[in-house]
């Protein structure tokens, strides 16, 4: 191994060890219009182009060369993003940044992928150890923000006063919460800790879960639950005496499992804890997300665009369940997002990505004799977020966790598969910091302000359009909602504010560039058909294209 090359993973895991925290944590209430999303990604996005100038010419070959099969999956991933952006009549701009309130869009993964891709190659077992340290310590700071809301003292004045932390959203914030107190407890197991970290950990993990309890998501209880007693399964299977007990209890994990599916359709005694009515529009939304992938199997119907789709897919009982007007933009579903956002193929090379990441994980434990902790917290909580995206949105601040984890995973089966060398392992673990070459460091500048730039122009358009807010000029709202980074969510509310207003001259042209941006736009086709100032031909040729975009919704009828 080179000088360079060890300069140079020593600073990409400096930055990796910083991205999670950076991500979790960062909010921009005073200055974005959505303080929670946008800025999540400037740090995703800069810190990962960042990492890929860095490692531009310091032995990056040898690197893919050992993860051949790793390196193959992420760059067809990669490759079909683009696909189904080239294929796609989706806008650019939404496939690309994503859509308002979400922003997963091909930057967010192609970033992803490389945070992935990094963590699994730059193989330090300490790194690795850090890394489930640092998703604990971003939840202190969490645990005291959601404790303010829950106080009634948060000195944001959001929308909704709720426990989200830092993520906008009581799901999320669940999630997270899941999520980082399974990590502390499966520390708690770990005997060479002394007394004190032990029990600090144990009572972070349990304010973590009244915390969950309060924000009255069963999100984050349910895959504490489910990692836990992964946990408890690593502990029981490297105990002699209770080695006998593997069976029974992975039954008993059985018929637990099948309980808990059970209830999800309102059956079996957990039925009354589990069940709730958001249970069944997420199976409206997860069918409508399969109909999607099956539209278009192959290449998908563009990246972050499940929204523009959801009205015509989603069927007649969806529809009408609860009323046309309840819809949404994601599927709550991280597999089905994917699929119906770049087909079967992009689906395919997550899967396999993960694969790659179970089989690391089955070959630990296959030599395993003693109890881990830091591998069972590695594997139990990725296990947790593997099934939070079954049920979920891919939040970023979560979602970070997860791609961190996945490589984590694979990384750490190659530090350990050479345990027995000691001396192997000590040099990976106490190798000693060099300087960074000049060449690098230039590099990972221009890298990290090339990503910057890129995540930076959705952040200023959003927080320009939040100016005009403020300030009332509708004009000049039109002109932020139409600058490079502006989503069409930030049109439809300018064309909101001029029906409002009584400004016919104004509706009519953010009308027209909705409709030109994005020719299924629900809302632009209900205001052609009742504008006073369109033909008959116009209103009745606006009523097909509605019925067409939304065809068992019973409030589409022709205008007189």
């Amino acid at each position: 191994m080179s000088d360079s090359f060890s300069a140079v993973s020593a600073r990409v895991r400096s930055i990796l060890l910083w991205l999670g925290p950076l991500t979790s944590l960062a909010i921009a209430p005073y200055s974005n219009f959505d303080p929670i999303n946008l800025v999540k990604l400037l740090f995703v996005v800069s810190l990962s182009f960042g990492i890929v100038f860095l490692s531009f010419g310091v032995g990056i070959r040898a690197a893919i060369r050992e993860n051949r099969k790793l390196f193959l999956m992420s760059l067809l991933f990669i490759v079909w993003l683009f696909v189904a952006m080239i294929f796609s009549d989706a806008s650019w701009s939404q496939q690309f940044w994503g859509v308002f309130g979400r922003n997963t869009g091909g930057l967010t993964y192609f970033s992803l992928v490389v945070v992935l891709f990094a963590t699994a190659v730059n193989r330090d077992l300490s790194f690795y150890r850090k890394l489930v340290d640092a998703l604990i310590l971003t939840s202190v700071p969490m645990t005291i923000y959601a404790s303010i809301q829950l106080a009634g003292r948060d000195p944001i004045s959001w929308s909704e006063m709720a426990p989200f932390a830092t993520l906008g959203n009581i799901n999320f914030s669940s999630a997270f919460f899941g999520l980082a107190a399974l990590c502390s407890l499966t520390l708690v197991f770990d005997s060479t800790n002394s007394k004190g970290p032990r029990i600090a950990l144990l009572s972070l993990a349990l304010i973590q879960m009244l915390i969950v309890l309060k924000t009255g998501s069963i999100q984050g209880f349910m895959i504490f639950i489910a990692g836990l007693g992964f946990t408890t399964f690593l502990w029981i299977r490297t105990r002699p005496r209770l080695k006998f007990l593997q069976l029974p209890y992975v039954l008993l994990g059985l018929v637990g499992f099948g309980l808990v599916v059970a209830s999800l359709f309102n059956v079996g005694p957990l039925a009354r804890f589990v069940f709730q009515i958001s249970v069944l529009f997420r199976f409206d939304y997860w069918y409508a997300g399969w109909m999607m992938t099956l539209k278009s199997p192959f290449v998908g119907l563009g990246l972050d665009s499940y929204g523009d789709w959801y009205r015509e897919l989603r069927g007649e009982v969806a529809t009408l369940r609860t009323g046309p007007d309840r819809i949404t933009n994601t599927a709550h579903n991280i597999y089905l997002d994917i699929s119906a956002s770049g087909g079967f193929p992009l689906l395919l090379f997550y899967l396999l990505i993960l694969g790659i990441a179970l089989k690391s994980a089955f070959k630990v434990m296959k030599r395993q004799t003693q109890f881990d902790p830091y591998f069972s917290a590695l594997l139990s909580t990725w296990i947790a977020y593997l099934i939070q995206a079954g049920v979920s949105i891919n939040q970023i601040g979560v979602g970070i966790w997860g791609w961190l984890f996945t490589g984590a995973l694979i990384g750490y089966e190659v530090v350990t598969r050479e345990q027995s060398d000691k001396s192997k392992v000590r040099s990976v673990i106490r190798q000693p910091s060099r300087e960074l070459p000049a060449s690098a460091s230039l590099l990972g500048i221009l890298g990290f302000s090339l990503g910057f730039v890129l995540a930076f122009i959705p952040l200023k358009a959003d927080a320009d359009f939040k100016g005009t807010l403020q300030r009332g000029a509708l004009d000049e709202r039109f002109t932020a909602s139409k600058a490079l980074g502006a989503t069409l969510f930030h049109l439809e509310l300018t064309l909101d504010a001029a029906i409002r207003a009584n400004d016919q001259r104004l509706t009519i042209e953010v009308m027209n560039e909705l409709l030109q941006r994005n020719p299924r736009d629900f809302m632009a086709w209900q205001v052609k058909q009742i504008l006073t100032s369109s033909t008959p031909e116009e209103r009745e040729f606006a009523y097909q294209r509605l019925k067409r975009l939304d065809p068992y919704n019973p409030n589409i009828v022709r205008s007189n």
